[in-house]
């Protein structure tokens, strides 16, 4: 991602695509949320001017479109919070927002100033009342890697029912990892040291792998978020821009962000490439996933077990990158049909090839 210096600027296909992913979350998001709260919270860290130079809607504007224009009307309390440090963009934002109409239950504010300090000032204002954020979606979408601390992202999540979705900007941090001084905002966004180990690894891949996971792996044992997902980025050059990390703790989010990143990525490997990227290429033939290894992933978990279908479901949507429309069709109905598992539903009747919940499978 190279660095931006205009108030706007023309939008990336991996941007597009990252829209894409946040849109149909929100989509999914909001409703459900909706239903179980009477306020919720939208918070864009770094929400830019909200348009790009052709015209195209930014974070904030999609997220406000979300809401007022969802197909199901929302009667809880939206409030938008819109941090940007940079002045003119901020101003920028402003004014698209102030042309908008908005519900009386939807709130949007911009505060000019940094993430690190705009959220952290948001959340002490809840610790001195002694209360908790209501339910929050945080979108923190930096052009660097300072300013985003991970105590920072542990604090929010302490908070219950909030999520985070964080680019997290591995191709900066891969220049710049043996430049001492940004040790320190290093040290600030994995929250560790560990990052450490990368300095003197020559293998591209290897470091790759590893400074993503030291990441990843923060994030469920530091910040404590229980379920992760990432979904990777690649430039026009094909090598690999930043990592998208959507982190909850709740498993309906976790299904819904799934299905927002399949729609982007139709052979579940959770990748977009501006190299790759053609829009004006008519798609001849469905992308389809990989359901051979969805079928070998079960069968090294389960061979010789027996498990209910919610047991199984679990699995697939929280160890596999499938999701839960996946396993049923494209993988118990052959295995059934071929002999290699038997389904069982005490006391109860089973439709042919119908796996509710509760029945059983003994895989053979």
């Amino acid at each position: 991602m190279s660095k931006i210096t205009k108030t706007v600027w023309p939008i990336e296909p991996h941007t597009e695509a990252k829209h894409a992913i946040l849109k149909k979350y929100l989509e999914a998001w909001l409703p459900i949320m909706s239903s179980r709260s009477g306020a919720i919270n939208y918070i864009d860290g770094f929400a830019g001017p909200g348009k790009y130079e052709g015209g195209e809607e930014g974070s904030p504007l999609i997220a406000i479109r979300a809401i007022t224009e969802h197909r199901v009307a929302l009667r809880s309390k939206f409030s938008l919070i819109f941090i940007e440090a940079d002045r003119e963009r901020c101003e920028f934002l402003q004014q698209n927002i102030a042309g908008l109409t908005l519900p009386e239950n939807v709130s949007a504010g911009c505060y000019c100033g940094r993430f690190d300090q705009v959220m952290a000032g948001v959340l002490d204002k809840f610790d001195k009342k002694g209360s908790v954020l209501a339910p929050a979606f945080v979108f923190i979408d930096p052009f660097g890697f300072a300013g985003v601390p991970f105590s920072l992202i542990k604090r929010i999540m302490q908070n219950p029912h909030c999520e985070v979705l964080i680019t997290f900007l591995y191709v900066e941090i891969n220049w710049f990892i043996s430049q001492e001084r940004l040790w320190k905002h290093l040290t600030e966004l994995f929250g560790n040291d560990e990052w450490r180990t990368v300095i003197d690894m020559t293998n591209p891949p290897q470091r790759e792998f590893t400074l993503q996971g030291i990441y990843k792996k923060q994030l469920g044992s530091a910040a404590r978020i229980q379920q992760v997902l990432s979904f990777k980025m690649r430039n026009k050059a094909n090598t690999t821009d930043y990592f998208l990390f959507f982190g909850t703790n709740n498993l309906v989010g976790l299904k819904k962000m799934k299905e927002a990143m399949w729609k982007v990525d139709e052979t579940g490997s959770f990748l977009f490439s501006d190299a790759t990227h053609n829009p004006d290429q008519p798609v001849l033939f469905q992308k389809e996933p990989d359901l051979r290894l969805l079928k070998r992933l079960i069968l090294e978990s389960f061979k010789g077990k027996i498990i209910t279908v919610h047991d199984l479901e679990t699995y697939v949507i929280t160890q596999t990158p499938f999701r839960e429309t996946h396993f049923r069709k494209n993988v118990l109905i052959p295995m059934e049909r071929a002999d290699e598992i038997r389904i069982s539903r005490p006391d109860r009747k089973r439709r042919k090839e119908s796996y509710p919940e509760d029945c059983f499978i003994e895989f053979l």
